[in-house]
């Protein structure tokens, strides 16, 4: 698991880096209910492609329950109660076999499979984040976006764990340094950051009201 810690390095060459754009009409998201079916039954997939497609067949069974969990605090007892409701209103999107549903990697999934679904056309140059957010991971994550709101929807677009991902987080990586030298986190692994962002983007595209 790759971590970044506060007094890590920036990483070589990164100025020159350019990451590629993301079509907006193809990606993992553009997934028929068939297919999301199939995948969720298919317990030879790894986890963040399980867990995507349990996003995917939540957001389009019932968004309301997935924005309300996604409205919670980071670990509080709402989000606590809002995950047992979406688990139970959607137990059919459920994966096979051992699978577990809780923390930052599925917020981070259901963030994503919110934004490709519902705010895919978001003028991402007009989308703006908070700068009041209560919660510490909420405001890590704002700091973290705050002017790169376009490398972050390129960062979604790639597979979790992918040379892609790689190559799309390493010029986040600079702020991403800076903003968690402000809290109390010895470091926080790559996954856990990209959820983070992934809602942050979310937040701001929800608020931007393009859907």
């Amino acid at each position: 698991m790759k971590m970044f810690a506060k007094a890590a390095v920036a990483v070589a060459a990164m100025s020159s880096l350019v990451c590629p754009a993301v079509a907006a009409e193809s990606g993992w998201w553009n997934q028929s209910e068939s297919a999301i079916k199939a995948a969720l039954k298919r317990q030879s997939l790894g986890g963040a492609d399980r867990m995507r497609a349990f996003a995917l067949c939540s957001v389009q069974r019932n968004r309301a329950a997935v924005e309300k969990l996604l409205a919670t605090p980071q670990e509080s007892l709402e989000e606590r109660a809002a995950s047992r409701r979406l688990t139970q209103l959607n137990f059919d999107c459920l994966p096979q076999g051992d699978f577990t549903l809780g923390g930052m990697s599925v917020r981070g999934s259901l963030a994503e499979a919110m934004f490709w679904t519902a705010y895919t056309n978001a003028d991402i140059s007009e989308l703006a984040v908070r700068s009041d957010e209560t919660g510490v991971k909420e405001r890590f994550a704002d700091c973290a976006v705050d002017g790169e709101l376009e490398l972050v929807r390129t960062l979604i677009g790639t597979a979790p764990k992918s040379d892609a991902e790689g190559t799309a987080l390493a010029p986040l990586m600079p702020r991403l340094r800076d903003c968690i030298a402000k809290t109390n986190f010895s470091s926080m692994d790559n996954a856990s950051a990209r959820s983070l962002m992934a809602e942050a983007l979310y937040r701001a595209a929800k608020r931007g009201g393009a859907s």
